[in-house]
């Protein structure tokens, strides 16, 4: 080898081994980036023994394409799960003491008590109290419930709000990798970058994507709906401006086509959107309609009669009424809203002019005696009492749309409704737990193929620090010879 050879192959080592530093200092910068993909720099052989080096991303697309749909399912389950926790906190799912369940129990035991102490004015004034609080729990239920929906509804405004902005950034990065590529410029930065948005993207939507040439990707919702073909598609939804029950809240549309959780995989879907659009449009929605069911039934069993034979007069509300009245609600039909409106009428309420008596003897406010059953006013009569704990027990038809079927007492349906939520709610929470260690093991796996390792890039500084020493020391070698070249010329 001549020293000109030798000379252009210490420079050629020199530079590449330049390079080659840079590169590993880059990888140590994005080391906690977790977007960041290792850079792989291979060392190709050149004219003249001349060097170069060639870099690409260790991307891993099969992985990537897996941890997107794992977020998206986990996106989702978690959203589903976080409402239902906040469903059975309603009525303290962990003892249920303030379930309609449980309070209506007291009810029953209360009337029980008064049957046995029909005279005892203190003890039917403890039973009234026993429905008032029951009253309560089922407007808060409804409120409650509302307010989920409410703010779920929000939560979706966001959420699209965050899609739309999440797509105009991803049509930025996606023209410069497309540009890039088309000009052969190094486009690793922003493949990094539009890898990152899809994954922030798939975490409000469950997507697919497919590439072309250039470099060029686009996203298709779950639903088959294209997101994004070269610029995005405009994702819109109109919030509501309050919700009750009944209440039917807004869609979602892409592009035009509307979107709602029966688009997407079941059972729970994929993105947090489809979870949001489950809470507001069937999960809230479902227990609102046991409630309302629960409050029917009350208005329904507590209602006055006419005593007379046959009956000519209709019947009317009595313990429990609320805002129809004096109309009774239907029967076997849910009634939308009734568990918000329910309360107990102040003719039973002894503080606000009224008298616990009405509750054994039957009757209406104001007065009309051919409702009345307790004619003679004795203190020992007990017929009424007995016949409303009777109505407690007795099984009763309810409206199966309210998602609990078959004939059952209003106790056992009141336990069934917080039951059928828990078990929702198991479900959910273990299938959240089964999506979370998917998501984190398809994200341990993408860091794993294509994330940076400390030592090893440490260890590969070392190896570039020995590579450049050697060809420095051809490069003295070289320098040496020339000079003592020179120096016999002379």
């Amino acid at each position: 080898m001549s020293l000109s050879s030798a000379l252009l192959t210490a420079q050629s080592a020199l530079t590449t081994t330049s390079k080659q530093t840079a590169l590993v200092s880059r990888n140590l910068a994005g080391a906690n980036d977790p977007n960041f993909t290792r850079r792989i720099g291979s060392v190709v052989s050149g004219p003249n023994g001349s060097t170069y080096l060639s870099v690409s991303r260790s991307a891993d697309d099969a992985l990537l394409s897996k941890y997107i749909e794992t977020n998206s399912q986990y996106g989702s389950s978690s959203t589903l799960k976080s409402g239902l926790d906040r469903l059975s906190g309603i009525y303290s799912a962990n003892n249920a003491s303030g379930s309609p369940s449980a309070l209506l129990g007291d009810l029953r035991d209360s009337l029980q008590l008064y049957a046995s102490q029909p005279g005892n004015n203190s003890v039917g004034e403890a039973a009234v109290s026993k429905a008032v609080n029951l009253a309560n729990a089922l407007n808060k239920g409804t409120s409650d419930i509302q307010t989920l929906r409410q703010d779920a509804d929000n939560d979706i405004k966001d959420s699209v709000s965050n899609l739309n902005a999440l797509l105009a950034k991803f049509e930025t990065i996606n023209n410069r990798v497309v540009n890039g590529t088309r000009s052969g410029a190094d486009v690793s930065d922003f493949l990094d970058q539009r890898d990152g948005l899809l994954k922030e993207i798939s975490g409000e939507i469950g997507i697919t994507t497919m590439v072309r040439g250039d470099n060029d990707v686009v996203i298709f919702a779950e639903s088959g709906v294209t997101l994004f073909e070269g610029s995005p598609r405009k994702v819109s939804f109109t919030p509501t401006a309050a919700f009750a029950a009944g209440t039917t809240g807004n869609q979602v549309y892409v592009d035009g086509v509307p979107l709602s959780h029966d688009t997407f995989q079941q059972p729970y879907g994929t993105g947090r959107l489809s979870g949001l659009l489950q809470l507001r449009d069937q999960t809230a929605p479902a227990y609102q309609n046991q409630l309302d069911e629960i409050a029917r039934s009350l208005v329904s069993m507590f209602a006055e009669k006419d005593q007379k034979t046959p009956p000519t007069l209709p019947d009317v509300p009595g313990l429990f009424t609320y805002s129809g009245a004096p109309a009774m609600p239907a029967d076997g039909t849910i009634s939308p809203g009734l568990a918000g409106t329910i309360k107990v009428s102040s003719a039973y309420i002894q503080s606000q002019g009224g008298s616990p008596t009405l509750l054994r003897d039957g009757g209406t406010n104001p007065a009309n005696p051919d409702y009345v059953q307790n004619t003679s006013g004795s203190a020992g009569f007990s017929s009424r009492l007995q016949g409303l704990i009777g109505a407690i027990n007795a099984p009763r038809s309810y409206d199966a749309n309210a998602g609990i079927t078959g004939q059952k007492n209003l106790l056992d349906y009141s336990a069934a409704s917080i039951s059928s939520l828990e078990t929702k709610r198991k479900a959910a929470t273990e299938t959240n737990t089964y999506n979370g260690v998917l998501a984190s093991r398809a994200e341990d796996a993408i860091s794993n193929a294509s994330g940076v390792n400390i030592d090893v890039e440490m260890q590969s500084m070392l190896q570039l620090e020995h590579s450049y020493q050697a060809s420095a020391r051809i490069l003295s070698a070289v320098d040496a010879m020339l000079n003592e070249l020179l120096n016999a010329v002379k």
